[in-house]
């Protein structure tokens, strides 16, 4: 079949006429296990070092650590709008920015195991740490939902789940000597993903499907009628300018205040079982969300998710409180379940507001909010790890922002279209 490009009745474009196999040599699906190898091996960043707070160079005192996973949180989520550019003008293969990322986040997890002082863990863990992760996961992402078109909610949802869930496993293992060893097997991961992964053309299309159908048959298409396309195809700078974009920044801002709260909490309190969980129900609610908000709504589906997070919040942190691991465990579970959709659903969100033409860079623009939301995250629970107040006014502002940013979602709407017309639900 000869390459052509052709147009369905939204204006979208597509390539069509060649097949993975042909481009790669191989099917697209080692693609999707590549990336989601690496974004389960750097997710050790995140998770991994905040079970092992409690064993850590003893020198440090018991919140200070906390302030090199605020550096890393901010570092990982402004590097996304910069690995957004690079990838954009990368050609074929974004090796670049994953062999940088192999770099970085091995020196980091070396310097997790081996810094003695602040400045070091700060440094080498929090900046080139947080860096390293940011790269891996904006690339991994991009490379994923270009490849997958016709998918991309639920490719996105395992992609973003591997984050998550790739680290359960060994949360309860994370120590000083294991980070050793993890910093080789994370840097290897992410160099052979530097190899592997490739990008396709612009606007590819797998022939198999035909978009123009696609684009109008819900048998096809599931995500019709709840996901309405874009209006019109929205620049980075345009859809900035919209008033849709800051809400969803708002909305990145809140979910991930209560993820990387929760996170840091449960670190400093050295719940390790219940941060297995958390990551573990995170992954796992990530790659099931974005198929199920194909046939629910994208909105909808988030504000459920967001809903159950914060009511989790009562109950986690009141286990936390009354030492009780299980009910730690449990709640942790619920809580990761149900935050941790905000991040998996954010492309196709994007995707279904803006269009495809921008997506990765206003993606990067929007999950940028993660800096923010994530260090106030974390000085809050350094806040009240150090101070220590009850646990009836922890539970409270935990469970009200989490059911606030639920309610939040309800006020999104599509750019262009005006709301006396059908929007996405």
């Amino acid at each position: 079949m000869a390459t052509r490009e052709i147009r369905d009745l939204y204006g979208r474009h597509y390539r069509v006429g060649e097949t993975d196999r042909q481009l790669l040599g191989r099917p697209r699906a080692v693609l999707l296990a590549t990336a989601c190898a690496a974004m389960a091996a750097v997710g050790l960043l995140q998770y991994g070092f905040a079970a092992a707070l409690p064993v850590l160079d003893p020198t440090f005192p018991h919140t200070e650590p906390l302030a090199a996973l605020a550096v890393w949180v901010a570092c990982q989520a402004v590097s996304a709008p910069l690995a957004a550019v690079l990838y954009r003008r990368l050609r074929g293969s974004p090796a670049v920015p994953l062999l940088a990322a192999a770099v970085l986040s091995g020196t980091a997890l070396l310097t997790i195991a081996y810094a003695h002082t602040l400045p070091a863990l700060v440094l080498g863990y929090g900046v080139l740490g947080g860096l390293g992760a940011g790269l891996t996961y904006l690339t991994c992402i991009a490379v994923v939902t270009e490849w997958y078109p016709e998918r991309t909610a639920a490719r996105a949802g395992l992609v973003s789940g591997a984050f998550a869930l790739g680290s359960a496993p060994v949360a309860v293992l994370a120590g000083t000597g294991f980070f050793t060893v993890a910093a080789i097997v994370v840097a290897a991961v992410l160099a052979g993903s530097a190899i592997v992964l490739r990008k396709p053309p612009r606007h590819w299309w797998p022939p198999a499907i035909d978009p123009q159908r696609w684009a109008v048959d819900r048998a096809l298409n599931p995500s019709i009628p709840h996901n309405i396309p874009a209006v019109r195809r929205w620049s980075a700078a345009t859809a900035a300018r919209s008033a849709a974009l800051p809400a969803i920044c708002v909305v990145v801002v809140l979910t991930s205040t209560l993820a990387l709260f929760d996170l840091a909490y449960l670190g400093g309190y050295g719940q390790a079982p219940a941060i297995a969980a958390l990551a573990a129900a995170a992954g796992l609610g990530r790659a099931s969300t974005g198929t199920l908000s194909d046939r629910l709504g994208r909105r909808r589906t988030l504000g459920v998710a967001l809903a159950l997070g914060g009511v989790a919040q009562f109950g986690l942190l009141t286990a936390v409180h009354a030492r009780s691991t299980a009910g730690a465990v449990l709640f942790g579970a619920l809580a990761g379940a149900g935050v941790g959709t905000g991040y998996s659903l954010l492309v196709a969100l994007v995707r279904d507001f803006f269009g495809g033409d921008a997506l990765i860079p206003i993606y990067g623009i929007a999950y940028a909010g993660k800096a923010i939301g994530g260090v106030a995250g974390v000085v809050l629970a350094a806040v009240l790890l150090g101070a220590a107040p009850s646990a009836t006014l922890i539970t409270a502002v935990a469970g009200l922002a989490g059911l606030c940013t639920a309610a939040l979602t309800l006020t999104l709407h599509q750019p262009g279209r005006p709301r006396t017309l059908p929007t996405a639900s």
